[in-house]
This record gives C-alpha cells, sequence and structure tokens, in this order.
C-alpha cells in the first residue's frame, strides 16, 4: 500500500459513483480487447440478436472459430458437410491465425492474415496511465474526502487494475500531492486540463520521461522538456517546498527549516512494532531478514520493539501479521509507550484511542492485567480496533464510546487512573510524508478550532488522573500552537500538576536519542520518524478536588460506564466491564496503526 499510516480513526465514506475499467489498461496481462469495455453480464450494445454462446466460444469454455455459434451437440444449421476441426483451428488443437480457415489437410496457407478493422485507435501505455492519474486527481483535488479514501475508493471502481497499475498510478498521485503547488505553477505555462499537466508531471516524476513519450503530443513533449530545466533553486521556499504560505510562516520560525520542509515531502518507510505478548523483536527481525529480505528490514534505532523496512509489501497478507506478532505503527507513537511507562495491574486511559495502535501497546507492556479503557468519540474507529486487539491476545482493554470529552462516563473515572495518554485531535501537519493533502486540507482557521478542542480534552483527561499519577500529552504535529503553547498553557491553569521532563525520561531508555527537554520534539530530518510531540505531567500527591469529588457523585447517579461499552462476551471476568478478547469480530484487518489527525 502507499502511504497508508495515517493516524487512526477516520473512516470516511465516498458517494461518488464508481466507474468501470478504464480502457488503455497497462501491461502484465490486465490489457483486455479492444471496445471489450461493457460490464460483466450486460447486453449486446446494437440491436443484433443474442445467441445460445456467444460467437467465438468453442467446447469446453475455450474461443473456437469465427461464427462459429452454435450450441454444443447442435447439427450444421446449413447443409455443408461436418468436419473433424473446425475452422480456425491449428494442430494440437490450438487456434489458428484469424482467418486461416483451412483444414490440415489443406495446401498453402493464406498469403496474409485479415486484420479487424477498429474504430478509434489503442491507447498507448502511457497516454493509459496519464489518463488514470488524471482521473484520479479529479475526484481528490475537489478536498471533499482524504486523499487516500478518495484514492481507495477510485481503485475499488477499477478492479482490473493489477498491482503494478496501482501502485504507479498511488506513486504518481501521491507524487503530485506532495510538490502540488510547484506543479501547479509549472502547469500555468503548459496546454491542455490542467489535472492533465498535474498527471503527466506525477509519473514524470515517477516514472521517468521516457515511459511518457508516446503518450504525450509535441505541444507537451516541448512543455515538459522546458519545465525540467528549471532551477529549482531559484523558486520561493514555499514554492519549491510546496507548502501553503501559512505553513511556510510556521516552520520558517524553526532551527533547520529547508531541511525539515524536504524531509516531509519525501516517502515513508515501513514501521513495524512486535507484539512484546507474543515475540521479541530480534527474533522477528530475523524471520523477517529470511522471509521478507528484499524489503531490508531492520531494527529502529529507538524504540526496543521496532523493525523499518523500505517498500510497500502487503503485510496485512502475512502470517506474522494475521496473528497478532506484528503491527504497523510509526517509531515516534511507540516512543509514546515509553512516556506513559503503563505497570501491571494498573488502571489506564488512553482517552483519544482511535484504531488502537498505541492500546495495543500499552496493554502488551501491562502484561494484559489491570484495565485498560479506550475512549474514542467514534464507534466507527473502535469498531475498526476490535479485530486488531482480536489478534493480539489482550484480555484487559475496555473500548468505550463516548459522547464528548465532558461524558458522563468519564467523569465517574475522576481521580481513579494511574496513567492517561491524550493523542490529541491536531493538525497532523507531522505526518505529511504519509499524508501529503493535510497541508491544503488545513488552514489557520482550523488550526484556531483544534487549540479549543485540545484544550477542552486535555482539561477533562486531566480530571481522571489518581493523585501522583501520569498525565501524557501528544500530537503529531510540529506547529508550536498545537504543542509548547498548549503545554504551558495547562501548567498555568492546573497547579496540582508539575512537569516531568520527557526528554529525560526518552533518554533513560534510548541513549542515542538526543533531545532538548522538557518537552519531546521529534521530527523526520532529525530522528526519521513523523512529527510528534509531547509533554508528561504529574498530578501532586494530594486528595482530589471537592469538585472533582462532585462530579464523580453525580456521574455515578446519572450513567453507568458500562452504557456504550463495546466489548465481546468474557464469562470469565469478575469484573462489571468485561474487556474485548480473543473471541472478538473477524472482520477483515486494517493494515496501518494511524490515529488520524483531524482534517
Amino acid at each position: 500500500s502507499f502511504n497508508s499510516d495515517r493516524r487512526e480513526g477516520q473512516g470516511r465514506s465516498d458517494s461518488r459513483p464508481s466507474y468501470g475499467a478504464p480502457r488503455g489498461e497497462g501491461r502484465g496481462g490486465d490489457r483486455g480487447s479492444f471496445n471489450s469495455d461493457r460490464r460483466e453480464g450486460q447486453g449486446r450494445p446494437d440491436s443484433r440478436p443474442s445467441y445460445g454462446s456467444p460467437r467465438g466460444e468453442g467446447r469446453g469454455g475455450e474461443r473456437g472459430s469465427y461464427n462459429s455459434d452454435r450450441r454444443e451437440g447442435q447439427g450444421r444449421p446449413d447443409s455443408r458437410p461436418s468436419y473433424d476441426s473446425p475452422r480456425g483451428e491449428g494442430r494440437g488443437g490450438e487456434r489458428g491465425s484469424f482467418g486461416s480457415d483451412r483444414r490440415e489437410s489443406h495446401g498453402q496457407r493464406d498469403a496474409a492474415p485479415q486484420k479487424p478493422q477498429f474504430n478509434r485507435p489503442r491507447l498507448s501505455y502511457a497516454a493509459s496511465r496519464i489518463d488514470q492519474v488524471q482521473r484520479v486527481l479529479g475526484e481528490i483535488l475537489q478536498w471533499t474526502y482524504p486523499a487516500d479514501a478518495a484514492l481507495s475508493h477510485w481503485l475499488r471502481g477499477h478492479p482490473g487494475l493489477g498491482a503494478r497499475d496501482r501502485s504507479e498510478v498511488a506513486e504518481a498521485v501521491y507524487d503530485v500531492l506532495r510538490h502540488l503547488r510547484r506543479y501547479r505553477q509549472f502547469g500555468e505555462s503548459g496546454v491542455g486540463p490542467a489535472s492533465r499537466r498535474l498527471a503527466i508531471l506525477g509519473l514524470a516524476a515517477t516514472l521517468g520521461t521516457e515511459a511518457l513519450q508516446e503518450g504525450l503530443d509535441a505541444a507537451e513533449a516541448e512543455w515538459l522538456q522546458r519545465v525540467l530545466q528549471i532551477d529549482l533553486a531559484t523558486l520561493p521556499r514555499a514554492v519549491r517546498g510546496s507548502i501553503p504560505d501559512w505553513l511556510d510562516e510556521r516552520l520558517g520560525a524553526m532551527e533547520s527549516p529547508e531541511t525539515l520542509i524536504e524531509a516531509l515531502n519525501r516517502q515513508a518507510s515501513l514501521d513495524l512494532r512486535v507484539n512484546p505478548l507474543k515475540v521479541e523483536r530480534d527474533a522477528m527481525l530475523t524471520e523477517l531478514q529470511q522471509s521478507a529480505g528484499r524489503y531490508e528490514p531492520v531494527a529502529m534505532p529507538y524504540s526496543p520493539w521496532g523493525i523499518r523496512m523500505e517498500g510497500r509489501p502487503a503485510i496485512n497478507r502475512w502470517p506474522q501479521f494475521e496473528n497478532g506478532s506484528i503491527e504497523v505503527q510509526d517509531e515516534g507513537s511507540q516512543l509514546l509507550a515509553l512516556l506513559v511507562a503503563p505497570r501491571r495491574g494498573e488502571m489506564i486511559i488512553d482517552f483519544c484511542a482511535g484504531a488502537g495502535g498505541k492500546t495495543l501497546l500499552l496493554g502488551a507492556l501491562m502484561r494484559s492485567t489491570g484495565r485498560l479503557y479506550a475512549f474514542d468519540v467514534s464507534a466507527a474507529r473502535l469498531a475498526r480496533a476490535k479485530p486488531r486487539f482480536a489478534r493480539s491476545g489482550l484480555s484487559n482493554v475496555v473500548p468505550v464510546v463516548i459522547d464528548s470529552e465532558n461524558d458522563a462516563r468519564v467523569k465517574r473515572l475522576a481521580g481513579k487512573a494511574q496513567r492517561v495518554l491524550v493523542d490529541a485531535p491536531c493538525s497532523g501537519i507531522g505526518t505529511l510524508r504519509r499524508n501529503p493533502d493535510l497541508k491544503w486540507r488545513q488552514h489557520p482557521e482550523s488550526l484556531a478550532e483544534l487549540g479549543q478542542l485540545q484544550e477542552r480534552i486535555l482539561n477533562s483527561a486531566a480530571r481522571c488522573v489518581a493523585p501522583g499519577g501520569r498525565l501524557v500529552y501528544a500530537t503529531c504535529s510540529l506547529l508550536a500552537e498545537e504543542n509548547e503553547v498548549q503545554a504551558d498553557r495547562f501548567l498555568a491553569s492546573h497547579p496540582d500538576f508539575e512537569r516531568v521532563d520527557a526528554a529525560e525520561i526518552l533518554a533513560a531508555r534510548c541513549d542515542t536519542l538526543k533531545l532538548d527537554g522538557p518537552y519531546v520534539q521529534l521530527r523526520p530530518d532529525v530522528h526519521g520518524t513523523d512529527g510528534f510531540f509531547a509533554a508528561v505531567f504529574e498530578r501532586r500527591k494530594k486528595a482530589a478536588t471537592a469538585a472533582e469529588g462532585e462530579a464523580e457523585a453525580q456521574a455515578d447517579a446519572e450513567a453507568p460506564l458500562e452504557e456504550g461499552v463495546d466489548t465481546a462476551e468474557t464469562p470469565a471476568a469478575q469484573e462489571t466491564l468485561e474487556p474485548v478478547t480473543a473471541e472478538a469480530s473477524a472482520e477483515a484487518p486494517g493494515e496501518a496503526d494511524q490515529d488520524k489527525p483531524a482534517s
């Protein structure tokens, strides 16, 4: 899959119609015969009568001679004698060339086979690929749906595309999204539809210009050569890096903005995490090096559970994935578990669980003991997490669908949790390697709205932390207003919490990880991860406030926590709320741990 490591949890629907397989599909055995573009099962597009067996079919389902449309076993419709070998068959029962209707006993072959006449020319490989990418971009650039959802919808509507075709289309589409601003500027001097010029530039970058030559007319070929001669160093930074001005302003205030922007425009590697309940990393690494060595699996530099691979293997078909031994999770996301530092038997809350990637690791580090609540406002996201929980072998996870951060089920846990993780909804700017469309879907106004939501969630989650307990706030953003500003604001308004040096916590576990405290800020250009931020707070050891006690009492009276819990049956469970077990849903697993950022 291409770039499918977003953040977990956003399901999308698409009402747009799907299309049939585009004419001229690529080589590799996927291309059908010319003009055979009717959907399976449809009738003839003209007025000719339908016969019992379509023209050209022979006995046993193989194609026979031209015009041999009789049903098997029927006699000839005219007075001509029947022969042992039907017209058009060669020696050994194989079909001969079109129009070569002599029998084996005949003499010379016809001078040349007749060539069928077509109504329109066949699309070349290059022209077909340009057409396909142009169609996908036409849907995505409406910005109605996230790019991954729109692309998946289009591919589902074209089941005739082979693996190579799908990969080439996806890579070109994502290249255009990464460099959209620059490509649009280049396209201003071209001819034809703007979406076609974008498709040409994306394919030229991913396949090379030689592969496109037969699909371009003279004007397009000349324009492409002019574009390739442009010196990118002469372009403004925002155009060169293809980011909007508002984002260029914010990233420009950070250290080494040029290298950061360049890293955000590169394709991410595939990051895997082993399940500590089932396998050790070194053992899994050896296994993958033997079975998937061409993807170059190596141990991650920081996460003790991580394996990094190059390329885009379809790991959801691997037995190691199907049995829950490995999951897809970015290294930065894995490191959050070290900051939470869960212990056996504790009560822990994953406040924005999404599709459960971080929940899985926390539960495994708890050795499937204690109680791990997975809160989320989306029932669909938690439903997608159920098969992952089942594969993992965990028995301590309790998924809970909440209405909002102020849900009564949240208030009932006031002052009870030893650990609370808030992986807050955010802009997702740190994940642009995987979700390049986010930079075009976000804007300053949406950042302001997200900031208010993050503050409300953090305040609500803080009420659940027991005295002496730990609160971890995290985002997949690089922007200060979602990160340091939020953390400082929280400390200023919560004197009962104190800041813990998060960088020091990680340094104690990862001696090669160099960070400037007290917060953690990971960058793709420095650490090779997605952009991540984390802050750690601990609640001073004192009794809960009177207000929290009243809130808890009211919540107990109004809404039992069992409501909204989506779990499998666990007869052996002794507590009121039952955790998810391996008896949960058997639906097809999701491939990636992607807590999707807000968009």
